[in-house]
């Protein structure tokens, strides 16, 4: 796979990235689905007993008000909670336009946002409450409380833990084909091209008031954006074909050896991302966020 990503990055020319395409780069819509069960069909799930709109929308009034509470004291989890509510914003509203949106099935994707979210949720109330958390999560809130980490290994830490760890458990729960045998697959690699176009605007606001290095280099072909862009795409492949083995698994053992490998996976991730924090970042960040809400 990774062979196939690096050609696919030098196939690219810089013109894809000038006329404003979100997601030049679509190599997973290659990659085809496993088989897998249509038994297991998406239902109603907490904060959303019938899907639409509605649920995206009262979501998105619950996000923004969690980044306001860590953003008024320049905690450094605003960071992170900022991020994810300008991605769920994204998915909101491909969900409600009247034109034809990414996502083609938007009861099976509204299911999965509102789940995922849950997770997300759930994992951050785990850690005020002293609750059972995956070692993905613990190390990306250690992070955030404790290290001297940036706000871009703040970011990642989230992603790996939200999306390595949580989004396999997920589709596992929500399944992976409608009825009629249909992949879901083309509207999850959708969600590649929202998380494209809202990584430039995140990028921006978070350099500017919370960490300035968040800020890539200016250049006609912004080789750090597009290379953490194509890696959470990976890491987005990676939870699908996580997914379609939770599903696929014949007995407990086998489905344990797979919750196994998704932890191994997300954790060794997370250490990699946390390594190398340098002494004062977190002084130099807490000033200059305090500084930019004076400012203002």
């Amino acid at each position: 796979m990774l062979v196939f990503v690096a050609v696919s990055l030098v196939s690219v020319t810089p013109s894809a990235f000038a006329q404003g395409e979100a997601d030049p780069i679509k190599w997973p819509q290659v990659l085809p689905p496993l088989p897998t069960t249509t038994e297991i069909q998406p239902g109603p799930v907490r904060r959303c007993r019938k899907a639409s709109v509605e649920c995206a929308d009262r979501l998105v009034h619950r996000l923004r008000e969690h980044w306001r509470a860590f953003d008024a004291t320049c905690d450094h989890r605003a960071v992170i909670s900022y991020s994810y509510l300008q991605i769920t914003k994204g998915l909101r509203d491909d969900l409600a336009t009247k034109r034809k949106g990414l996502v083609k099935d938007r009861r099976w994707m509204t299911y999965v946002i509102i789940d995922f979210s849950n997770m997300y949720l759930k994992a951050f109330a785990d850690d005020q409450t002293g609750g059972r958390l995956a070692d993905a999560w613990r190390l990306t809130f250690e992070s955030a409380d404790e290290g001297d980490a940036n706000a871009g290994q703040d970011v990642l830490m989230f992603s790996n833990a939200h999306v390595q760890h949580d989004l396999p458990f997920v589709y596992e729960k929500m399944g992976l084909r409608a009825r009629k045998g249909t992949s879901h697959k083309p509207d999850h690699d959708a969600v590649n091209a929202i998380n494209a176009a809202v990584f430039d605007p995140i990028e921006k606001y978070i350099a500017a008031h919370y960490d300035p290095s968040f800020q890539t280099f200016d250049l006609a072909v912004p080789i750090e954006e597009v290379g953490v862009i194509e890696m959470i795409k990976a890491w987005r492949e990676g939870a699908w074909r996580n997914g379609e083995r939770l599903l696929n698994a014949d007995t407990g053992t086998e489905r344990r050896e797979v919750v196994d490998s998704i932890r191994q996976t997300s954790t060794l991730w997370a250490e990699l991302i946390s390594a190398g924090g340098l002494p004062g970042t977190r002084d130099a960040r807490d000033a200059f966020c305090a500084a930019q809400q004076h400012s203002g």
